[in-house]
């Protein structure tokens, strides 16, 4: 990911930046970024971004992909779903994804943000968003906006209020009941399983283009659409794939 600060005008000390950079948006007083700060909200930006996407799924490998073989025994192995984010200056090198981020004052709690512009507060922990009983529900808008950059959409797509087609920012896409709000692509920080959807695409995508496997011959007889877990799950003998067995903890001799 490729970062570029945004600082006052003139090379001033402060000035202000618009909401959403946009000719119409409401000016945020902005504060010139030193050297120091701003190297330091990169660093937090990728650290944050990447402890909380990072080996938070596993790929339940229901397809018999990949066998290997120790010893005589023959394991299915299953897909851990790692993340790894590296960031760097815009100016310097090729990069997935480029944002701009301005250097709020202390006196501003908000600024327009989107997906290639941030502020400097966007990756603390606020209110987004209230639950049927008036609690504010808190979440940290760069881990938001990572899910995005991984193609993960708002949680309400689809549902009343937000239909695929028409506009996925509006608010009832971010989820209109308490469960729905509390996702990290709703307002909240909670990770599902349909979040792991995006190292999901890209196993299928390595099943697809790889060969079976001659150490597991004849092939699976019981092949099933992979799919993805919120825990461990360790390789299986070629019995306990086919008796459709999920091993979640170590076994002796493993």
């Amino acid at each position: 990911m490729g970062f570029r600060p945004i600082n006052p005008a003139g090379g001033a000390n402060t000035g202000t930046y618009n909401d959403y950079g946009s000719s119409s948006g409401t000016p945020r007083q902005i504060v010139k970024w030193t050297a120091a700060e701003w190297n330091a909200w990169k660093a937090s930006f990728c650290s944050s971004a990447q402890a909380y996407w990072d080996a938070k799924f596993w790929i339940d490998n229901r397809q018999g992909a990949f066998a290997l073989k120790v010893g005589k025994d023959v394991f299915i192995p299953n897909g851990y779903c790692r993340f790894k984010l590296i960031g760097s200056d815009a100016s310097a090198g090729f990069h997935h994804h480029i944002i701009d981020v301005v250097r709020l004052a202390p006196s501003e709690n908000w600024f327009g943000s989107h997906s290639t512009l941030y502020d400097s507060k966007d990756t603390n922990l606020v209110p987004k968003a209230y639950d049927s009983k008036g609690k504010p529900i808190l979440q940290r808008a760069h881990v938001h906006e990572v899910g995005h950059l991984l193609g993960l959409g708002h949680v309400a797509i689809g549902q009343r209020g937000c239909p695929v087609t028409g506009d996925t920012n509006a608010s009832p896409c971010y989820g209109t009941s308490d469960q729905d709000k509390k996702s990290v692509m709703g307002g909240g920080m909670r990770l599902d399983t349909i979040h792991g959807t995006a190292w999901l695409g890209a196993f299928n995508d390595f099943v697809a283009a790889q060969p079976q496997s001659p150490i597991y011959a004849p092939a699976p007889a019981k092949k099933r659409a992979p799919q993805v877990l919120m825990r461990r799950a360790y390789p299986r003998t070629v019995a306990e794939f086919e008796a459709g067995t999920l091993v979640t903890k170590l076994l002796p001799g493993r």
